[in-house]
């Protein structure tokens, strides 16, 4: 059995909106963004998502599995749920080109506490 990569993926700003911050944990490390301006906790689990995808197009991964604690973001993703946000469609659009280039896409809601980037962004003091 062919063993897929997990990148879990979370983002969140304080205050919501705010300064946005990220991250993704896959293959043991931690990848942290904090440089990506002033949005809604949707727009950074978004980029979150993207930044996931970013990183698994750079090590080249044809079958991935991506891990993320948002509802919105994960349905919309998969096209189980309408992006009606004006200004998260961009978002879903450049996760849409993105990820084509990645033969086998997978995508999993999961709770909070189930997040591995949920929980190393928390260490890092986001709420």
């Amino acid at each position: 059995m062919i063993r897929r990569p997990t990148f879990f993926f979370d983002g969140g700003c304080q205050p919501n909106p705010g300064p946005m911050e990220i991250m993704v944990v896959s293959h043991g490390e931690a990848h942290y963004r904090c440089d990506l301006g002033s949005g809604d906790n949707n727009e950074a689990e978004w980029l979150a998502l993207r930044y996931a995808v970013e990183l698994a197009c750079a090590a080249g991964v044809t079958d991935a599995l991506f891990v993320g604690d948002s509802a919105l973001v994960v349905a919309q993703a998969a096209g189980r749920q309408r992006c009606r946000s004006a200004h998260l469609q961009p978002h879903l659009a450049a996760f849409r080109d993105a990820v084509a280039a990645i033969p086998h896409v997978t995508l999993k809601q999961v709770a909070r506490s189930k997040n591995l980037a949920g929980i190393a962004l928390a260490r890092r003091g986001h709420p």
